[in-house]
């Protein structure tokens, strides 16, 4: 049976510094090679997706964690958020001090005053590089913007159980995928769809079975697509609640830990 690999990019593929480790580079090309199906499963939207990991020929890609999905060249499935169920999470976010921003397959948006916000906050948490903000497409409201998919916000005065339970159920918080404060920055995005949506209407369209999937992983927005793919793996630098539930943990990202699990799953 053909196999379909599903990979998280941030802390999966690619470090976050933005670097992708050689070996990781290697394991695609011999899983390929090999016959395997390669997608790529990611919170990101398709636009800020780094150029160059597109370069390689990815089978499918799950975008905005399940918000937008392609097969090859084609649009398979396209969810955009209301404006106005947007319009009343930023005043939520207003309300609880939170730096927020709101990305589609047409750009990120994000308005003068999040963008200090943001900056500084992440500068507070360690980050060096906050140029990739200047990608952002500055706006007065970016709530009103089209095409919006998911959004994230940082540095709320609550945590998010309590933001969960304030803001309109048509939305999910996620755990940040990135750096360490995951209680008080998260992802948003439409309540039903996940990751492990995506990853269902990508196989279906492909007509790939359930048990021919594998998907690797590391954070909070990875736990449906781990929970859903026959084999889940956990990546060496996953929190411990992720590896917990994984069905595998292999190594960490910079000791070779896609390359290695892949080795082990017989996937090279």
């Amino acid at each position: 049976m053909k196999k379909i690999v599903f990979l998280d990019i941030d802390g999966t593929l690619v470090d976050f510094n933005a670097k992708m480790p050689e070996s990781a580079k290697r394991a695609l090309f011999l899983a390929k090679d090999k016959g395997c199906y390669i997608a790529l499963c990611t919170g990101r939207t398709i636009t800020n997706i780094y150029p160059w990991l597109l370069e390689f020929p990815f089978d499918g890609i799950v975008a905005s964690a399940g918000a937008y999905i392609t097969c090859g060249k084609q649009k398979i499935f396209h969810n955009v958020l209301r404006k106005d169920k947007l319009n009343l999470l930023a005043d939520k976010f207003i309300e609880h001090n939170a730096a927020y921003m709101f990305q589609g397959v047409q750009g990120r948006y994000i308005d003068e005053l999040n963008k200090l916000k943001m900056q500084d906050y992440m500068i507070s948490l360690g980050f060096d590089n906050v140029d990739a903000m200047n990608s952002m497409t500055l706006c007065e409201r970016p709530y009103e913007m089209d095409q919006i998919e998911s959004g994230m916000y940082f540095g709320a005065d609550k945590d998010i159980m309590f933001m969960q339970k304030v803001i309109d159920p048509y939305f999910k918080i996620t755990g940040s995928s990135f750096g360490q404060d995951r209680s008080y920055s998260g992802e948003i995005t439409c309540k039903g769809i996940d990751k492990a949506t995506g990853m269902q209407k990508l196989m279906t369209y492909m007509d790939i079975p359930q048990e021919a999937s594998i998907a690797f992983g590391d954070g909070p927005n990875d736990v449906e697509m781990l929970q859903y793919a026959h084999i889940g793996v956990a990546m060496g630098n996953a929190d411990d609640s992720i590896k917990k539930l994984a069905d595998i943990v292999t190594d960490h990202i910079s000791e070779d830990g896609l390359y290695n699990g892949f080795l082990n799953l017989g996937i090279i």
